[in-house]
């Protein structure tokens, strides 16, 4: 299946299971996203977020945890919209997420079609204007 044309918008997904990152940037690429990849959350850090439209954060990762990621990112000017995932959730991570203003949290495995609507409900396709 060949992917989907472009809508413009690019999504920053950390994760270091490579598995995990490649199956997130396929079903990204299909549904038209920009997915630009990372499976060191400190090299992202590193190099920056410009032009980043949407976070995909895991939680559980060396280093630094998605979280404290996205907290230093916060920091930095990002202001994208962020969904977190983990395998580990719990109330304390949950509230840590809600008082960074992460948009949905999902528990891994995430379920591909859920993920994407979810994605499609923080970035919207452009409406075309009639001519």
């Amino acid at each position: 299946m060949a992917p989907a044309p472009s809508n413009g918008y690019r999504i920053l997904v950390v994760d270091d299971d490579l598995a995990v990152l490649a199956s997130y940037r396929r079903l990204l690429r299909r549904a038209g996203f920009e997915a630009v990849t990372a499976s060191d959350p400190l090299k992202v850090l590193a190099n920056g977020h410009e032009g980043i439209d949407l976070l995909l954060l895991d939680y559980c990762m060396p280093g630094i945890d998605g979280l404290s990621l996205l907290a230093e990112l916060r920091k930095r000017e990002c202001h994208a919209p962020a969904i977190l995932v983990s395998a580990c959730l719990n109330e304390d991570v949950a509230h840590q997420a809600r008082m960074l203003g992460v948009a949905k949290v999902l528990e891994k495995p995430v379920d591909a079609c859920a993920l994407r609507d979810y994605v499609f409900d923080l970035l919207p396709p452009a409406v075309s204007q009639p001519a």
